[in-house]
């Protein structure tokens, strides 16, 4: 059954549209936008500002494609999708495209946060949403610095409050520090007596989650300065734990979507109440542009007979499946799976590499007579008698599962299974006396409930999970940098359903370790994984002066230059 991340009803959802439609901005004016009024009205809720940028995280399709063509390339999750090699898997540098985040955050989320806190600060019956404002505020931050280096922070969204339209680029070794004396203070804030917060799509309102959410936050930050400003990583890391972090999956942090249908017309953009991210692992080709595993992951998961490879990847043939419900597909997984083990000699799986297209290794569908494979095909053929298996055999090639395709499922911001993993590796590093292996284990167990909890997949039980533990390359280490190495590899495997932290976690931890692609595609744009999105081309029109020095600060400016934090 899947988890109640939170009761919204569709009536309060849908009351919401004109709002989300009225916030939302698709103006090629973008960059004069971005600091001039953001409701063009004279009173606008601010709970509805705070849903607004909510539903922002996973449900602007202008955003999360910049997952689909760039991140889950760069982290190995996916690779074979003609938008994802092309962009990310080829190294292909496109300033309309790595611009999304910072086109459609800073006119959308920070924003409408921005006039909110500002019309609600000197409040003091609407200290409880000011407070959620500004910690939600805090975390869009955090993506925009993590994604792009210095930014527009601390002015950013101020230019219909102060008349400045050019605000500066906060240097991110400053920001950090302010990320957590911001999340302090507005979790002070909070009062029981107060205004309720209405609207929420994370939390229903719940100031005690906000106050988790808000500490749970300085762990991943603190831990994001492990290797660069370690000491002070430590201070805020414990500093966090005091004052309450998560301590169960009831904490998590996951945005509320609903099931609306798939639609990749033009007003499906301004859309935000369905999961979009969702909606683009479905495809607008599904049929022949499905949402392909990359071996990376694949590989991890099935030679350490991860009890989630099953889960969270199959095997379909697509011929048959319509393009607008996603019916037809027909499952193959297990019958491949069990010819693959029976014959191991043999090629039934076809992987795709880092920076190959799904047609680059093209499979070949190999008839094994009596086996499990061959049975099932027959099957095919008796009740699709024009069908044949070798005409298109993409379908030997693992596929994300049908139930991570669903508009209503979650937007992860932060998990307690991440928490787990975030104090799993600050007792390796000695900054609390906590067992390591026990949170590693611990984190191991709430990440594979997480599917069974938001995506309604079959429980993982107490023998795979126990089974998992004892696999070679998952059985906690006795050396210090290979727990490490496990700990994130496994933070990484979570952070499939996260994928902006998958990214940053990854850059920041080196691991898993991740080799550039070694295809027959040409990288374009450089041989090395990028680790950074290089600033907006319009910035050098609308912001010279600030967009200037921000580039002058980085040694060698490209996006093969390492952010602030990341100095391995």
């Amino acid at each position: 059954m899947k988890k109640n991340l939170l009761s919204l009803s569709t009536s309060v959802l849908l009351s919401l549209s004109a709002v989300v439609f009225g916030l939302a901005s698709c103006s090629d004016k973008i960059y004069e936008e971005i600091n001039t009024d953001p409701t063009k009205a004279d009173h606008v809720n601010p709970s509805s500002q705070l849903t607004y940028a909510e539903l922002q995280m996973y449900g602007d399709m202008n955003y999360v494609d910049v997952h689909r063509l760039y991140t889950y390339a760069f982290t190995q999750h996916l690779m074979g999708c003609w938008n994802t090699t092309n962009y990310g898997g080829q190294h292909r540098m496109d300033d309309n495209e790595t611009s999304r985040p910072w086109n459609n955050l800073y006119p959308g989320a920070i924003r409408n946060l921005t006039d909110a806190i500002q019309t609600t600060k000197d409040d003091p019956t609407q200290v409880n949403i000011n407070a959620a404002l500004r910690i939600f505020r805090v975390y869009v931050g955090s993506l925009l610095t993590d994604y792009y280096g210095d930014v527009p922070f601390t002015e950013a969204g101020m230019g219909y409050i102060t008349g400045n339209s050019k605000p500066k680029y906060d240097k991110q070794e400053d920001l950090y520090p302010l990320f957590f004396n911001e999340l302090k203070e507005a979790a002070g804030l909070f009062d029981i007596n107060a205004k309720a917060i209405t609207s929420d799509p994370m939390f229903g309102g719940n100031i005690e989650a906000w106050k988790t959410f808000a500490n749970s936050l300085r762990l991943r930050y603190a831990m994001r300065l492990s290797d660069v400003a370690p000491e002070l990583g430590k201070t805020e890391f414990l500093a966090a734990l005091a004052d309450g972090v998560m301590l169960s999956s009831d904490d998590d942090a996951c945005i509320k979507h609903m099931n609306v249908s798939y639609n990749f017309g033009q007003e499906a953009y301004k859309d935000i109440r369905g999961n979009a991210l969702s909606k683009y692992f479905f495809g607008n080709d599904p049929a022949n542009n499905p949402t392909y595993i990359c071996q990376t992951l694949w590989e991890q998961l099935y030679a350490n007979n991860d009890p989630r490879t099953t889960r969270l990847c199959r095997f379909y043939i697509d011929n048959f499946q319509s393009i607008s419900t996603g019916d037809g597909r027909i499952d193959m997984t297990d019958a491949v799976l069990a010819t693959q083990a029976a014959n191991p000699d043999v090629d039934i799986i076809y992987m795709i590499a880092p920076g190959e297209f799904s047609w680059d290794n093209w499979p070949s569908y190999t008839d094994i007579p009596g086996s499990e494979l061959a049975t099932q095909v027959a099957a095919v053929q008796a009740a699709h008698p024009d069908y044949s298996p070798g005409d298109n055999p993409r379908w030997l090639m693992p596929k994300l599962a049908n139930n991570f395709l669903r508009s209503d499922n979650p937007g992860v911001i932060m998990t307690y299974a991440e928490v787990c993993f975030l104090r799993a590796e600050a007792a390796l590093l000695g900054w609390t006396g906590d067992n390591a292996r026990d949170y590693y284990e611990t984190g191991i167990r709430a990440a594979m409930n997480l599917l069974a909890d938001y995506y309604g997949c079959t429980a993982v039980t107490d023998a795979e999970y126990a089974a998992y533990l004892l696999e070679p390359a998952i059985a906690f280490g006795a050396v210090t940098e290979q727990q490490k190495s496990q700990i994130n590899t496994q933070a990484w495997i979570l952070h499939f359903h996260n994928p902006a932290e998958a990214w940053a976690n990854q850059r920041r931890s080196d691991y898993p370790k991740l080799k550039a692609p070694n295809s027959k595609n040409p990288l374009i744009d450089g041989a090395d994984i990028p680790v950074r999105f290089c600033y907006p081309v319009k910035e050098e029109t609308y912001s010279k002066e600030a967009y200037q020095d921000a580039k002058a600060r980085v040694s060698d400016y490209s996006w093969h230059a390492r952010l602030w934090w990341d100095v391995k």
